[in-house]
């Protein structure tokens, strides 16, 4: 909690515009939200469509949180999965662009990493096509629960 006062004294001196946290599950959201002043603007969570976290993604929309995704592509492991590939052959889009424009279009703020610059031009051409709700719902479904980083609530630092 001491990190999170100092981070408002920031916010408050005008030090800082806005301050986030990074994968805060609802428990913790709340922890935050009971015990000081400000609401995170942002929280940065791993989010993937084997990951859709909607419940985290919930509470971060009823409280005003902006919802940024972490290894949007799930590191690329969706990206061989039929129903996203089947989008893309449809779409006439490559399954990273599906994934990509599937988290636009949910709300969450997405910064796939690449340092290829023909995949930068890819990930950012994601704006000149919609996603059916169907489309939405069919990625959405194939949610596994499975992370490609550490579980926040088992992390331990190291």
């Amino acid at each position: 909690m001491q990190t999170w006062r100092t981070l408002e004294e920031f916010y408050r001196e005008g030090r800082a515009r806005s301050v986030g946290v990074s994968n805060f599950q609802p428990h913790h959201l709340r922890r935050l939200h009971g015990e000081t002043q400000i609401i995170p603007a942002i929280n940065q969570i791993e989010v993937h469509p084997y990951l859709t976290q909607d419940d985290v993604r919930a509470f971060c929309t009823e409280h005003q949180i902006a919802v940024e995704a972490w290894s949007p592509l799930g590191q690329g492991g969706v990206l061989g999965d039929p129903a996203i590939r089947s989008i893309a052959e449809r779409t006439g889009k490559t399954p990273a662009q599906v994934v990509l424009r599937w988290h636009v279009q949910r709300g969450d703020i997405v910064f796939p990493k690449s340092v290829t610059p023909d995949r930068i031009r890819e990930n950012i051409d994601i704006f000149d096509f919609d996603l059916s709700a169907t489309d939405v719902e069919d990625i959405t479904v194939l949610n596994k629960n499975e992370r490609t980083g550490p579980d926040p609530d088992k992390f331990d630092g190291r």
